[in-house]
C-alpha cells in the first residue's frame, strides 16, 4: 500500500502514532478535580510541531544552494526534507523547558512521546522494507511515441526514476519543466515519464504546447503501472534502485529542491 487515498502512507504512519502518544499521555495525566494544568496530549501535539519547524528549517540550511534559485520552495513541505535528529532533539528540549514546572506532567508526556516515536520508526521501517519487497519495478509493456512496445524491465540496472502523469493534471505540468531539467543533468539516473490513461494525440499536443524535450515519453493507456504499484493520485514519483527496488514514493508536485534531495539519496 502506497497511500491511503490521497495521503502517503508516512504521513498517514506519522498520524497514527501521534494520536496514540497524545492517548498515552492523556490518559496517564488525568489531574484530580480542581488541578489546574496544561493538557498533556497538547503538549506531546506542540512537541512534534517545534521539531518538524526546527528539522525543516535545519535542513533548509544545510541544503541552502537548492533554494537559493527558488527560496518559496522551502515552504512546500510536502517536498520532505527533514533532518530527523534535530526533529528529535529539538522536541524533547521543548518539552523539557515546557514541564519545568509541571513535575506530575514529565511522566506521561515524555513517555508518551518515546512511545510514539519508536512505534514510528518500527512501522516506518516495516513499511520500507514492504515496498522495497511488495513494490518492484513491475513487468509491464506500454509502447513509446513511436508506437513501439517497450517493456519496463528494460530501465532495470540502474538508478531509475518513474514519474506516472497525466496531461490533464495540473501539478503534473508545474513539475515537468523541473524533472526536464533533471533528466538533462543526471545521465547517471534514467527518466521515464509514464503517461497515465492519455492517448498518443493527447501526449503529443501537451508536449508540443509546453515545449518540453524529454526522453523516454511512454503511454499507458490502460494506466496498468497505477494498478500494479497501488498509485492513486498524480503526479506520483517513484525512486528506484539500480536492482529495481523501490526506495522512495512520493505523491505530489516535485521541487527542484526536493527532487535533487531525492536523487542524492538515490545514487
Amino acid at each position: 500500500m502506497s497511500s491511503v487515498g490521497p495521503v502517503p502512507m508516512p504521513v498517514v504512519l506519522i498520524l497514527i502514532f501521534l494520536l496514540l502518544a497524545m492517548a498515552i499521555a492523556r490518559f496517564w495525566s488525568r489531574a484530580e478535580p480542581g488541578q489546574a494544568r496544561p493538557p498533556a496530549a497538547g503538549m506531546v501535539l506542540d512537541m512534534l510541531l517545534v521539531g518538524l519547524l526546527c528539522g525543516r528549517l535545519s535542513f533548509v540550511a544545510a541544503h541552502f544552494s537548492l533554494y537559493r534559485e527558488a527560496p518559496w520552495s522551502a515552504l512546500q513541505i510536502a517536498d520532505g526534507g527533514y533532518h530527523l535528529p534535530v526533529v528529535i532533539g529539538a522536541g524533547f528540549t521543548w518539552a523539557l523547558w515546557r514541564l519545568r514546572r509541571h513535575r506530575a506532567l514529565r511522566a506521561p508526556v515524555l513517555a508518551g512521546a518515546l512511545a510514539g516515536l519508536l512505534l514510528w520508526g518500527g512501522a516506518s521501517q516495516g513499511l520500507a522494507y514492504w515496498q522495497a519487497k511488495q513494490m518492484p519495478l513491475p513487468t509491464l509493456q506500454v509502447v513509446d511515441l513511436q508506437g513501439r512496445v517497450i517493456d519496463l524491465q528494460q530501465f532495470h540496472g540502474r538508478p531509475l526514476v518513474l514519474n506516472l502523469w497525466a496531461s490533464w493534471c495540473g501539478p503534473c505540468r508545474r513539475e515537468m519543466p523541473v524533472l526536464a531539467t533533471a533528466q538533462q543533468e543526471h545521465a547517471d539516473i534514467q527518466f521515464v515519464f509514464l503517461n497515465q490513461g492519455e492517448t498518443l494525440a493527447e501526449v503529443q499536443t501537451f508536449l508540443a504546447a509546453e515545449h518540453l524535450s524529454l526522453g523516454n515519453v511512454l503511454l499507458d493507456e490502460s494506466s496498468a503501472a497505477s494498478t500494479s504499484l497501488d498509485v492513486r493520485a498524480f503526479p506520483s514519483t517513484l525512486f528506484f534502485d539500480a536492482q529495481g527496488r523501490l526506495q522512495e514514493l512520493h505523491l505530489g508536485e516535485l521541487t527542484q529542491a526536493g527532487l535533487e534531495h531525492k536523487l542524492r539519496r538515490l545514487r
